[in-house]
């Protein structure tokens, strides 16, 4: 599961579209089962990341996500 939090360009509702369209799940709030934190501001203190770093999640800016997807979407298709 990948929760995204932040005021993001574009939207965090795009972001969160292409996740689902790319066959992840997408999360409201940090749980023990979210994988992923993208964040537009990774060094943020806000309640998300602050559960993230509790739980060991890695923390992400949109950025460094969408490499990430495109890296394993690469990978995906041979």
């Amino acid at each position: 599961m990948v929760v995204f939090t932040g005021s993001m360009s574009p939207p965090r509702e795009n972001w969160e579209d292409d996740a689902v369209g790319h066959g992840l799940v997408v999360g409201d709030n940090v749980t023990k089962r979210t994988r992923l934190l993208v964040a537009a501001d990774p060094d943020s203190m806000s309640g998300k990341a602050k559960k993230a770093r509790q739980y060991d999640i890695p923390i992400v800016h949109p950025t460094a996500y969408q490499t990430m997807l495109d890296t394993l979407l690469a990978v995906a298709t041979g």
